[in-house]
């Protein structure tokens, strides 16, 4: 067969028409979802109906497909995620990318070859998160979009296949940490309906409004060799919502960037840029520097500079087509859009949606030229044809494609010419006429005899044989899934998917504090937890010294807290599974904290060692009280941690620097309708930062029994609890702001 890069292109495919563009211009792998369950619930997507058939093209070309199941599941919804896996696994899908843990001990059962990728939503950044996806049986991980060089080599150390993101858009949170979209409105962005809520303006201290939360779109032609040289084998490029030619653009640059020696040119930067881009920025979490990943002046596409307004047109530098698109920027701020209403370069007219002045400058955002180029791609694969045609006889006509082959027979016998015989010419011609199939001919050899054949009975044999080679191709790609005709779907739903047996757990507190003071006063909290603002031996000492469980941000350095750990043993709150993973091998008693995001009842199973475990806080109180197991916990009161940050926003805001921080001060964005969210740090070896909402999560109103509550400390709030576990209500109001969250209602 054709011969393959070492690495895979794995480019976005959120309809047909974006996975036909990848595949003509050169990706090595798509990934897709259908109508349920994938992270881009608002692209077009593909049905368990034509799965199949896109699967069998992508075959013929030697791409690779992952289908995407990879939202939360409900407990309501598991059974239907089992199933689709096992519709799109007997339908050849050479891997799924998934984010529910239990959902990927389920498919790693499944005979291989069978690819399961960890998504990204599962934030791992060191070696301790991949040896539990190792365990569990993630073959792939994709690695953490802030994970760092460093941790990339040493996630590959483990022997699990690494997949990085090389090109897109990314998010300003932590990869599976955001919950802004979720409480702002219910549209879950870990459920695939993200609002995007962090692409709007906002106001740090009452200064300008700017888009402090929007973050810049990612480049990586300047950092995949060392990508490559760390052992990462898939490159990810993000953008099933985008239109059809930005996965051909970026297949095809980031192909010759492999094929070239990672070397590249200033065409392609300029093609990437004017197909799509939000101010792009190299990686920046590989060498620190994560400031530069936010772009406070623009939110979407920039397009690339083309010229400037003049007298109510456009001076342009470049060759423009007619309905080329633009934005028309005045210093730095957008003023309106504009489309070309001719073809040329210099003076060109052009139709605008807002009042321009001359000077202004012009940004292409749609190039027709560009895209033109992009659809007039078409892969095709050589094939070599042998035409035989004795009179008396059948007509044969055989394909060959490499080692690959197919032959089709005339259900007629050949005539002898009565008058004028068909030419080797006339064949020739009619045999060449591939039209829109996937083929080119390099050569046809014909052997005929003095006979008459109809163009008609040529062209069918040419289109029958054309249909049994692509058959025989995509039928010699799926060989190697033979395996997976001798699974009983019956059996292996019966044995993974039995009924999880109802756990009771008695009524208690879990009580989060934040100083030592606040501890001292929790003395009926069967879980106290200790939230410091520094990670380090001081606080450990404190933890172990006061028996309570630490609390460890999400992106804390595995490597660093294991050092820590090894000199003060101490029970933690692990909102990560590298951190599960570092507490098992250390014996530490642990809470599965709100990080993990535990959805449903198999996934609070693979917590089973945990003292206990936080449900989502994307789940309402209905859904948690149908869990089988009750023995987790629900918060109920306190700071809402809307998304968690790596970069520092006091540099992005306030233009603090490390040498002179101003974390001590307090900071608070507004959006533009007066919500206020408020910065916080927490501080190990790095800075991470979480954003607060405004508003405090309260149900007092709602809860009149008692139950399995974790609370932030507050006097009033701790002593309503404590009595209403105890079977009185005293009438607790909440006096504060405050929101229900998710907990009444639920996420979408």
């Amino acid at each position: 067969m054709t011969k393959k890069r070492d690495v895979e292109i794995l480019a976005p495919a959120g309809s047909t028409e974006q996975l036909i563009a990848a595949v003509n211009n050169g990706c090595d792998s798509v990934y897709l979802g259908l109508a349920s369950f994938n992270a881009r619930m608002k692209a077009p997507n593909f049905t368990s109906d034509n799965i199949a058939e896109w699967i069998d093209y992508c075959h013929v070309f030697g791409v690779k497909v992952y289908v995407a199941i990879n939202t939360s599941l409900k407990n309501s919804e598991f059974d239907n995620a089992v199933e689709m896996l096992l519709d799109v696994y007997n339908k050849h899908a050479d891997g799924v990318i998934l984010t529910d843990t239990a959902l990927i001990q389920i498919a790693a059962k499944l005979p291989k070859p069978f690819d399961i990728v960890a998504s990204t939503q599962l934030n791992i950044h060191d070696a301790y998160g991949a040896e539990f996806l190792l365990d569990i049986g993630a073959t792939t991980v994709v690695c953490a979009r802030e994970s760092d060089i460093d941790s990339i080599r040493n996630i590959v150390a483990t022997g699990i296949k690494a997949e990085c993101f090389i090109h897109g858009a990314t998010c300003v949170c932590q990869s599976g940490q955001c919950l802004f979209s979720s409480m702002v409105g219910g549209n879950s962005g870990n459920r695939g309906l993200c609002a995007q809520p962090c692409r709007k303006k906002y106001s740090a201290n009452g200064g300008e409004y700017k888009y402090l939360l929007s973050a810049r779109d990612l480049c990586g032609l300047d950092v995949a060799k060392e990508l490559y040289e760390a052992g990462v084998t898939t490159y990810k490029i993000e953008g099933r919502n985008r239109r059809a030619e930005y996965a051909g653009i970026t297949s095809e640059v980031y192909g010759k960037l492999f094929d070239n020696g990672f070397n590249y040119n200033d065409n392609d930067i300029v093609r990437l840029k004017e197909i799509y881009n939000r101010d792009m920025s190299e990686l920046t979490y590989l060498h620190g520097g994560a400031e530069r990943i936010i772009s406070p002046d623009s939110q979407n596409h920039t397009g690339v500079p083309v010229g400037i307004v003049r007298n109510g047109g456009i001076e342009s530098t470049v060759p423009i087509t007619k309905g080329d698109g633009f934005k028309i920027m005045n210093e730095g701020v957008e003023v309106c859009g504009g489309v070309a209403l001719e073809s040329g370069r210099g003076r060109i007219a052009a139709e605008f949606s807002g009042v321009v002045k001359n000077g202004m400058s012009v940004r292409r955002t749609t190039s027709i030229a560009l895209c033109d180029e992009i659809n007039a791609v078409k892969k095709r694969l050589s094939i070599s044809l042998q035409f035989v045609a004795r009179h008396g006889e059948h007509a044969r006509l055989k394909a060959v494609y490499e080692e690959i082959s197919a032959e089709v027979v005339s259900d007629y016998l050949v005539q002898q010419s009565q008058k004028i015989p068909t030419t080797v010419e006339e064949i020739d011609k009619q045999l060449r006429k591939t039209g829109n199939s996937y083929y080119t001919i390099s050569d046809i050899d014909i052997g005929i005899d003095e006979v008459f054949l109809a163009k008609s009975q040529i062209n069918e044999l040419r289109r029958a044989v054309i249909e049994k080679l692509t058959k025989a191709i995509s039928d010699k790609y799926n060989d190697q899934f033979r395996a997976r005709n001798e699974v009983d779907i019956k059996r292996f739903c019966d044995e993974n998917l039995i009924q999880i047996p109802k756990n009771i757990a008695e009524n208690c507190l879990g009580v989060i504090c934040y100083d030592t003071c606040q501890l001292d006063k929790v003395s009926d909290a069967i879980y106290k937890i200790y939230k410091p603002e520094h990670i380090n031996s001081q606080t450990l000492e404190i933890s172990q010294k006061s028996n309570v469980y630490l609390d460890i941000p999400s992106f804390t350095d595995s490597g660093d807290l294991y050092g820590l750990l090894k000199e003060t043993p101490t029970a933690l709150v692990c909102h990560n599974l590298g951190h599960v993973q570092l507490s098992r091998k250390l014996g530490l008693h642990y809470i599965a904290g709100s990080g993990l995001n535990i959805y449903n009842d198999r996934m609070a199973t693979q917590f089973a060692d945990a003292d206990t475990f936080v449900y989502s806080t994307e789940l309402s109180l209905n859904e948690i009280r149908r869990f089988a197991n009750q023995g987790g916990l629900i918060f109920v009161d306190g700071a809402i941690t809307l998304m968690k940050f790596v970069h520092c926003p006091y540099m992005v805001s306030l233009g603090s620097r490390c040498d002179k921080c101003m974390a001590g001060r307090k900071l608070i964005y507004t959006d533009e309708q007066g919500n206020r969210f408020e910065i916080v740090r927490r501080k190990d070896k790095r800075c991470t930062f979480e954003l607060i909402n405004g508003k405090k999560l309260s149900v007092s109103s709602r809860l009149a029994v008692g139950g399995r509550y974790m609370i932030d400390y507050n006097e009033a709030v701790l002593r309503h609890y404590t009595m209403l576990n105890k079977g009185i209500n005293d009438g607790y109001i909440e006096k504060e702001p405050y929101t229900k969250g998710r907990l009444t209602d639920g996420v979408k």
